[in-house]
């Protein structure tokens, strides 16, 4: 051990008087995520992940989710047995605490969230810049653990590429993905337009034999394109719109009407999505001001039902049509001196309006939900080389909100020597309290619905969020490394949660209320270490230590028991990648996934041993080990043609759940660990 420290302590030592002029480990990536306009990854006031289309491909990723699942303080799983909605926890809070932006416009509402990680396929993403932290200053309410940042492909050359993945999920479903690209510039390059497709088939997946879906059945095609025109010389008109049609089913039964199942689980998408942007830039670059507009309608027929062979015929169809629109105005203007350093400020003006409404057959009630933020911020960084200052705060007022709410925000990064950055921020942050939220995401407990509703004196939740991160980079000759070691801690006051008010037997539904608890208290440490000993390889290796915890007495989980423990976040979770190109045309991917022990709950329909019904299980997880392997192959078929060919497979050693619920009385949210089992895949892409 000693042996170790000694070596690390030394290449340390010589890489602070080492150079290197290549960027294998990415640190001179531009983001915008940070600060609403283009930063270098070094010099941006807080830390950003980005995961690129490189990265996405050498994943194999097909859909958002997958291309996310390895990100220092990231995690992804399966949430539903039945239908296979995946959730995104970020530094230990759930998605409901995240804001997933397209275009960095919040256009996508709780409705679409449930199953958005899968909808959204890599087709359409240029990259994912991730936020790590409080971003409510920039982005408004839910903006609490963090930001993901959906850029979409733009034209920026001429050239195509179509790509077919072929899975075999467990050795029997199979998953077939098929994308193209094309993109075309005018001669002069005023103008140009991407277009992109993508269809997706995937069987399902029975793991235990029970006749009831792990992996639900799911059918998607989407269609979008992205184009621009340069209206004049120093303005720039852009458009994106992509239509995503999503069928997805879980339960029995699939080859049979929904109505005619034990259980079924599921529903059909469609959604339209448009961004509409006007920028306006002086040749100087000293102003710059945009106007936006963004779009996003939904369309969604459900089923959420469960029957008896004796029983009629069911009747839980539901019914959802959502809009959400968000349109405004930023300016930003660069000062070569401000009172003390050189500064860039940033103002915006917007607007965000949701209307939905969700109707289900089988009962006479229909919600109709009309949220509106009005919100202004304003923030101004001073940044020079060795250090920056970022000021800000955003102001919102929400229609279930009676005051304004103050999101003040505050950064600072020094860099001592070119090797070393030291970053600080404190932010914070609010969520508004709604009727319709991802947590009403219909789920089978028991062959019961359940539905949610407020407390009357509900009241926003509030958090308040530190971070303090460390990043040394060291170069050997030709050994690039970067260290990342960031502390986190954020603190929620009147933290949401959800408490069974009755049973309604009549119309089969539990009925829980969303009330106020004490708070919560979520801290940790994340820590990345970047190696590339030569630009043909590439290791990364991330982990994440975390507490995640409610104030005083907790989270009631059945009558009378309380736990302090949040569900589903583990105290420990790391993953690793790697890359190694041996000749010009072979790569060899490596990636893994490690998830330590967490708390999940487990409701049981059966009697238990007291002839007590419905009674709930505290259980704790085993700990998982999800490896993948993948080689790449890529056949020159001319000066600007490829033919690539690869294949791998996912997690390798097979550690999926093994004690899944069964039966038609299952808990579908019992479900823990890998999404997928062992997966055996193959690919094609030609690229033009």
């Amino acid at each position: 051990m000693k042996k170790i420290f000694f070596t690390i302590f030394t290449l340390i030592t010589l890489g602070a008087s080492a150079q290197s002029h290549s960027d294998t480990i990415r640190l001179r990536q531009v983001v915008v995520t940070a600060t609403q306009h283009a930063t270098s990854r070094g010099e941006a006031p807080q830390a950003v992940g980005v995961v690129d289309k490189n990265q996405m491909e050498a994943l194999s990723a097909v859909s958002l989710g997958e291309s996310l699942r390895l990100g220092t303080g990231l995690r992804v799983e399966n949430t539903c047995q039945n239908c296979g909605s995946n959730e995104l926890r970020i530094n230990g809070l759930g998605q409901a605490y995240s804001q997933i932006l397209i275009d960095s416009r919040p256009v996508n509402s709780s409705l679409v969230g449930v199953y958005l990680l899968d909808q959204l396929p890599t087709a359409l993403i240029d990259r994912v810049e991730i936020l790590r932290g409080g971003g409510s200053a920039l982005y408004g309410s839910n903006a609490i653990a963090g930001v993901v940042n959906v850029i979409t492909r733009e034209p920026l050359a001429n050239e195509a590429s179509i790509a077919n993945t072929t899975r075999l999920v467990g050795g029997s479903a199979i998953d077939l993905s098929n994308q193209f690209n094309a993109s075309v510039l005018s001669r002069d390059r005023r103008a140009g337009l991407a277009i992109f497709g993508h269809n997706r088939h995937r069987d399902a997946y029975d793991r235990n034999g029970d006749g009831f879906s792990e992996v639900g059945l799911l059918k998607a095609h989407m269609l979008g394109l992205k184009g621009f025109i340069r209206t004049s010389d120093v303005t720039k008109l852009g458009l994106e719109y992509h239509n995503i049609h999503d069928f997805r089913r879980g339960g029995d039964r699939l080859d049979l009407p929904s109505p005619l199942a034990h259980i079924s689980e599921g529903g059909e998408h469609d959604i339209h999505c448009a961004n509409l942007k006007w920028d306006w830039l002086p040749s100087n670059g000293i102003r710059h001001a945009s106007l936006f507009a963004s779009m996003q309608h939904v369309d969604r027929q459900s089923y959420y039902g469960e029957r008896e062979d004796n029983d009629p015929i069911g009747t839980a169809y539901g019914n959802t049509n959502e809009l959400t629109l968000n349109y405004g105005a930023l300016y930003s203007r660069h000062f070569d001196t401000l009172w003390f350093a050189p500064a860039e400020l940033t103002a915006g003006l917007e607007h965000t309006l949701d209307r939905l409404a969700d109707h289900t057959y089988g009962s006479p009630d229909t919600l109709h939900q009309q949220t509106g933020i009005v919100s202004a911020y304003l923030q101004n960084e001073w940044k020079q080389s060795r250090w920056g200052l970022l000021v800000g705060a955003r102001i919102d007022k929400h229609s279930l909100v009676n005051a304004p709410v103050v999101s003040p925000r505050l950064n600072l990064r020094y860099a001592p020597t070119t090797h070393l950055t030291l970053r600080t921020g404190f932010a914070t942050g609010f969520r508004a309290p709604q009727v319709y939220d991802e947590d009403l995401h219909v789920g089978a407990v028991g062959g019961e619905l359940y539905r949610i509703t407020n407390a009357d004196d509900l009241h926003m939740e509030r958090s308040y969020s530190a971070t303090a991160s460390v990043n040394y980079c060291f170069h050997i000759g030709k050994l690039e490394a970067d260290l990342m070691i960031e502390g986190f801690y954020t603190s929620i006051t009147d933290a949401f949660v959800n408490e069974l008010l009755f049973d309604d037997t009549t119309s089969g539904y539990l009925h829980y209320e969303r009330r106020n608890a004490d708070g919560a208290t979520v801290k940790g440490l994340n820590a990345e270490l970047t190696l590339s000993p030569m630009e043909t390889m590439r290791l990364q290796i991330g982990g994440t230590w975390q507490s995640s915890r409610y104030s005083g007495q907790g989270k009631e989980w059945d009558e009378g028991i309380y736990e302090q423990r949040m569900e589903r976040a583990p105290n420990l979770y790391a993953y690793l990648t790697g890359i190694y190109s041996p000749t010009k045309h072979l790569q060899f991917n490596i990636s893994g996934i490690f998830t330590g022990p967490m708390i999940v709950y487990h409701h049981v329909a059966e009697q238990d041993k007291h002839g007590a019904d419905g009674h709930v299980h505290r259980e704790t997880t085993p700990s998982f080990f999800d490896l993948s392997l993948k080689a790449t192959y890529t056949i020159p078929c001319g000066e600007s043609t490829t033919l690539q060919i690869d294949a791998g497979i996912q997690n390798l050693f097979d550690s999926y759940q093994r004690d899944l619920d069964s039966g038609h009385e299952r808990d579908s949210q019992y479900i823990y660990g890998p999404s997928l089992p062992r997966t055996i895949f193959a690919g094609l892409k030609l690229s033009l």
